[in-house]
């Protein structure tokens, strides 16, 4: 194993640190939403984390709906005591005083769906611009799809069917007047991480999330704690139980689970062994299907088996034609690898049945906004999660159809693997060689052609046979370097998890076992030691430190780096972090540094080793995937985001547009929609940039239109104009 390798807790740190000091990079008013809850407290942790030695510069503000555990309101105000940050409460009982909400009736009236409103009136009070909260993706399908940057447009609104494309990990933060963002840092991260990263960090919680005695009563399977807020039903009483609470809401709706879980260790146990959701006892969750989704308007967790807190991260996309079986393979993988708790597998079910469907329709999984269901299509990318012994996933399910093309992008630029689906029974489809093609273009290192429904195929060698020969053709001008071939049937479990019986002749890794163990460290690029500053940390006059993260390569203490495109030279001080100072560190790692001398270095400019510089200039080729309803325009003007420089850019020439089932290159004069083709760019100021094909980081950029604040085409840089290519 190699020294210079990140585990998922220190990936999902680095990852988590790198987007809260991008939206105070970028946005001028954020806020942490905090409740005393363990999201928030990782949130917060991970904030002190950013900015440090400094303070964190932004206020918390807590939406209290009046209706919240007294341990949680007095650790709440202990904690921000102890670090000493501001804290905002807006009350949900001063908007019901004010008229502008109104108090829910019935056996299980909430506050929680009241708190938008509460929430809505503090962002116009203090005029913040982004709030960060510790919404996981795993925590419910619609929120699977929400980007880290959720734009929310004047009136507040979330826009599930129209979100912005967010490429690798270059954020647009851009917007007009009264808009904002709802950031998402732990986005990634599911409950077991969660409490993996409290055990390591040693932090402290609220007591209401270990064991004690409590009066409850059980209402549909719901354990209510005795307070003013519930009120026994008929046949209803409360009785002292053992328990503890595994999430923090509104007491009227809150559930607690029985538990001796005494320790971080003790709950970590549980969580592996647990058979419901976390937010499984929460009552306004179960109201219905959708009913995150209808929250967000108006203003499943899939859980991992017991995993090593050094797990290896694999990030993998899968993509396709239109009902090759994509959000079902997913299904499968999460049902046989025991990823499923028990009443998301109900719901599925209960769901399936309505549909007057036979068996499980595993696609529900992650078919998770409304119009996928209706149509029974994936329309975004919804992310999920699950692990095994051996390593770590992330899922980017992407969509199939070329309508959605840029929502594949997405999903598959920050990807280590692409699982290419093709229908045995169909062959391969345009769909399939497009997938291909943008698999080729993102330099995803790893592609697994996996052929579904041999079940339909009569599990026939000569089909699959004949269906590798043809995409190995295809794929043999698209450049991959690692490109494997299995027959499965995602319906039947064949080959997917569990070997198959019926397809004896196949003699290969089942996809789990690839998954499992393909090789990913030689992925990262170590050998360019590449430094795009974020920000300059100035908590002091003794103290200046440039805050980012390691993009590629390694740096030492006492390295000899230059500034670009300034040209200054120092030697790096020190290397510092919340927990430590290093004396090396390496990509993907989240720092800060200081410099022996005084130099001239902010925000959008990048240090490398003096004798290993990253090209310079402003006359950049580049292939694109265009990603607008509107046209792209040559002699237009336009802002390129680059590692963490803006800059505006104007497209100066068109040479090509790529026909994705010839790969011919045909002279247009513009490129529409879900478009692939090579252009020629001018840039305001200068790029530090290497080429795509080496440096997946340094060598993507991605086009904003300053008109509409939207993000229009992803890019991956070829070289200067005339100077040739790599």
């Amino acid at each position: 194993m190699s020294a210079y390798r990140l585990t998922h807790l220190d990936l999902l740190e680095s990852e988590g640190i790198h987007i809260i000091r991008e939206v105070t990079a970028q946005l001028e008013n954020p806020v942490l939403l905090f409740s005393g809850g363990k999201d928030s407290l990782v949130l917060l942790h991970l904030a002190r984390k950013a900015f440090y030695p400094g303070p964190i510069p932004f206020p918390l503000m807590h939406i209290d709906t009046g209706h919240n555990f007294p341990e949680t309101i007095e650790f709440r105000d202990y904690i921000v005591k102890k670090t000493g940050a501001e804290l905002i409460v807006k009350y949900v009982q001063d908007s019901i005083n004010e008229g502008r909400a109104f108090e829910e009736s019935g056996p299980n009236p909430s506050r929680n769906s009241l708190q938008t409103v509460t929430l809505l009136d503090g962002i116009a009070e203090h005029k913040f611009d982004a709030c960060f909260g510790g919404a996981r993706r795993d925590e419910e399908k619609a929120r699977a799809k929400e980007r880290v940057f959720s734009h929310r447009d004047a009136f507040g609104q979330w826009d599930p069917k129209n979100q912005r494309p967010e490429l690798w990990n270059l954020y647009n933060g851009r917007k007009s007047m009264g808009e904002n963002f709802r950031i998402f840092p732990i986005s990634n991260w599911t409950e077991m991480d969660i409490w993996q990263y409290i055990k390591r960090e040693e932090m402290e919680l609220p007591s209401i999330y270990f064991t004690h005695q409590r009066q409850v009563l059980d209402r549909d399977g719901t354990l209510l704690a005795d307070c003013e807020f519930v009120t026994p039903l008929r046949n209803e009483s409360f009785e002292e139980r053992t328990v503890r609470f595994r999430t923090v809401g509104d007491m009227s709706c809150t559930g607690a689970v029985e538990s001796n879980a005494a320790t971080v260790d003790d709950i970590i146990r549980e969580i592996a062994a647990a058979r419901l959701t976390e937010r499984g006892g929460r009552a306004d969750d179960r109201r219905s299907e959708a009913a995150m989704e209808d929250r967000k308007k108006r203003r499943v967790l899939l859980m991992t088996e017991y995993q090593f807190e050094d797990a290896e991260l694999l990030r993998f996309t899968t993509a396709g034609s239109v009902d090759d079986g994509k959000s079902t393979l997913i299904g499968r993988l999460l049902y046989d690898s025991k990823s499923v708790y028990q009443d998301v597998l109900d719901a599925i079910e209960e769901s399936s049945k309505r549909a007057g469907k036979e068996n499980v329709d595993l696609a529900l999984m992650t078919d998770g906004l409304r119009a996928e269901r209706e149509q029974g299509i994936t329309i975004d990318v919804a992310y999920r999660y699950f692990s095994t012994p051996k390593r770590r996933f992330i899922i980017a399910d992407t969509p199939g159809h070329e309508q959605y093309t840029r929502n594949m992008v997405t999903g598959a630029s920050t990807a280590d693997l692409a699982i290419i689906l093709i229908d045995a029974s169909k062959g391969v489809l345009a769909q399939s060689r497009r997938h291909a093609i943008l698999a080729s273009m993102l330099q995803i290192p790893h592609v697994i052609v996996a052929v579904n429904k041999m079940d339909l195929a009569d599990w026939s060698q000569d089909t699959f046979d004949q269906i590798e020969s043809e995409f190995t053709d295809f794929t043999a001008r698209l450049g991959f370097k690692d490109i494997s071939y299995i027959p499965l049937s995602a319906l039947t479990g064949d080959n997917v998890v569990d070997r198959s019986e019926r397809m004896d002749w196949y003699k290969g890794a089942t996809l789990m076992h690839k998954l499992e163990h393909i090789h990913i460290e030689a992925d990262i690029n170590l050998q360019d030691f590449r430094f795009p500053v974020q920000k300059v940390l100035r908590p002091n006059s003794d103290y200046r430190g440039f805050a980012g993260r390691i993009e590629s390569g390694i740096v030492k203490v006492g390295d000899e780096v230059i500034s670009l495109p300034s040209g200054k030279v120092s030697k790096v001080k020190t290397i510092d972090t919340f927990n430590a100072s290093l004396e090396e560190a390496f990509a993907p790692m989240s720092v800060s540094i200081t410099l022996e001398d005084e130099i001239d270095t902010s925000r959008g400019d990048m240090l490398s080793l003096v004798n290993n510089q990253p090209r310079l200039g402003t006359d950049l080729e580049a292939s694109v995937c265009w990603m607008s309803d509107q046209p792209m325009a040559t002699g237009r003007p336009y802002i390129i985001k680059h590692t963490t420089r803006e800059t505006r850019a104007m497209i100066t020439e068109i040479e090509n547009r790529i026909d994705i089932n010839t790969l011919n290159k045909e002279k247009v004069s513009t490129l529409k929609l879900n478009e692939i083709g090579k252009i020629k760019i001018k840039t305001q100021n200068p790029i530090n940039f290497d080429p795509y094909s080496r440096n997946r980081q340094t060598g993507s950029f991605i086009i904003i239109d300053p008109q509409s604040n939207n993000t229009v085409a992803a890019g991956m840089i070829s070289g200067l104009t005339g100077q040739g290519q790599e």
